[in-house]
């Protein structure tokens, strides 16, 4: 019979009213005159604590329980995650490296790229595309100076073999250089190739070129660059104001939390450029802060710790920013345009590493301890409900039973609405029943329930309005114990609100 919405239940899980069986030998008898006969009917039976709300929160808010059953609500979301080839992608072999001379530098990278100190190749192949004038065969020993393997620096042989045409085209094969380490410096490549004709005599080729699918490491060291990477986005829609209509609650400790994985050996600075809260009722208000206009460094290993991951968790608070203020507002949505930026400085002599395993991630999140003070928190939901449809009612009245475990004092009012939300009448009369807090004791925690007891009589022509109720609106008001002083107290596990609602129809026989 609940329609009871839990993504919109944090704080309104306080008090609304949920619909159940009602076993009816739990209340109490009802004086009546002796008539034909009489219905009993039960029609709700709930209690809602935060501990069994939180086994049915789905979703990344959840709502944590310290030993000794304070709530927390929390939000842990990733908002980007990075690998190594966002930061240094592939680079394409497009054009071919020109070998112009017997010994030859070449650029294998622009320096804007990268200035690559160490590397070590993964999934790259190189093949040489090689061009002879001689009228004889030529045999060719090509080697790479900086480019080694096991101690054994790169060295191949090949024949371009005279086929009584010149000039005569020659291309090798594919050669793979994964596991080969290059140690350089400004991204500079040396050819140098010895070609020998069969009579003996060193030649120059006419043309030499070194070709390549693409460039692709499982280890890169140096200065790798500057980059930003944009977090725009709505991080977390709290919903926890949802059902919040009016009054205050001030909370002693929210917190935003940003943390960063690094496992990149490499700075990574965040820049906010907005952070922005939007309560319910519109209301947009921008996280201030220090840390916000300046922004914030990262962790990241060194250049010993490779494959090592460093993390750095950095909180907004109430001690560096207007975090408290903003959650007092009733904020649903977070939302930001913030930027990862590594390598921020820009600084060339700068040494840094990423591997093919490197990645970073960064998470946002909410922390909001249920500790704080109530000041006329007005709150609703609605239930179904579904009186029975008898003919010949006479009279009927109905019994609400309510318990209340918190420490506040709440002020219950429903309104029975129809299948259009029209209302057809209202369950109490003025602005509520009130149920009084249950009692603290010594450590600020209710020792036990209380309890209000409320009867309601309706006769013929109000029982046949109500009946045609589907929907019932329970709104609560709520302050706690001493509001005036904001006394701020804990919402614990097993505190909740309970309802039995019966009613005893009174019917006159055909």
């Amino acid at each position: 019979m609940s329609i009871f919405n839990l993504k919109k239940a944090i704080i309104p899980a306080l008090l609304i009213l949920l619909t159940g069986c009602l076993d009816t030998n739990n209340l109490e008898e009802w004086d009546w005159n002796d008539q034909e006969y009489d219905l009993a009917v039960p029609l709700v039976n709930t209690k809602v604590t935060l501990n069994k709300l939180s086994e049915l929160v789905k979703g990344n808010t959840v709502i944590k329980f310290d030993a000794d059953g304070t709530a927390t609500v929390s939000y842990n979301g990733e908002v980007l995650r990075k690998n190594s080839a966002a930061i240094f992608p592939p680079y394409p072999g497009v054009n071919p490296l020109p070998i112009a001379d017997t010994l030859s530098q070449v650029e294998i990278m622009p320096l804007t790229k990268a200035n690559i100190r160490r590397a070590i190749f993964k999934d790259t192949k190189i093949n040489f595309s090689l061009q002879s004038n001689v009228a004889e065969d030529v045999f060719i020993e090509m080697t790479i100076p900086e480019l080694t393997k096991d101690g054994q620096i790169f060295r191949k042989n090949f024949t371009v073999k005279y086929n009584n045409t010149l000039p005569v085209a020659y291309q090798t094969e594919d050669i793979s250089v994964d596991g080969w380490t290059i140690i350089t410096n400004r991204n500079l490549m040396t050819f140098s190739y010895k070609a020998v004709t069969a009579s003996g005599v060193r030649v120059k080729l006419d043309k030499a070129f070194m070709n390549y699918d693409l460039i692709k490491f499982s280890y890169l060291e140096g200065y790798l660059g500057h980059h930003e990477f944009p977090i725009d986005g709505n991080f977390i829609d709290i919903s926890l104001f949802d059902a919040w209509k009016s009054g205050t609650f001030d909370f002693e400790n929210p917190k935003i939390t940003l943390s960063v994985e690094n496992a990149f050996g490499l700075p990574v600075h965040s820049k906010v450029n907005k952070l922005e809260l939007t309560s319910i009722s519109g209301k947009t208000v921008n996280l201030e802060s220090p840390f916000v206009d300046t922004g914030i460094d990262f962790l990241y290993p060194g250049l010993d710790e490779v494959g090592k991951v460093k993390t750095t968790y950095f909180d907004f608070d109430r001690t560096n920013s207007n975090i408290r203020e903003i959650f007092n507002e009733k904020t649903k949505t977070v939302s930001y345009d913030m930027s990862a930026l590594v390598n921020t400085s820009r600084d060339t002599t700068k040494i840094g590493f990423i591997t093919d395993q490197s990645y970073f991630v960064v998470r946002v999140a909410a922390e909001i301890p249920l500790l704080g003070s109530v000041n006329q928190l007005v709150v609703s939901d609605t239930i179904e409900i579904t009186l029975p449809e008898v003919d010949n009612v006479q009279q009927a009245e109905l019994k609400a039973i309510f318990s209340n475990d918190f420490p506040a004092e709440i002020r219950a009012q429903a309104v029975f609405l129809d299948d259009s939300n029209h209302i057809l009448d209202v369950l109490f009369d003025g602005i509520g029943i009130e149920i009084p807090p249950a009692p603290l004791g010594s450590n600020n925690k209710t020792t036990q329930s209380t309890e209000k007891v409320h009867f309601l009589k309706f006769d013929k022509q109000r029982y046949e309005k109500v009946r045609k109720a589907t929907k019932m609106v329970v709104s609560g008001y709520i302050n706690t114990t001493n509001s005036e002083q904001k006394s701020s107290l804990w919402i614990y596990d097993q505190y909740g609100l309970g309802l039995k609602l019966g009613a005893r129809i009174k019917v006159k026989p055909d």
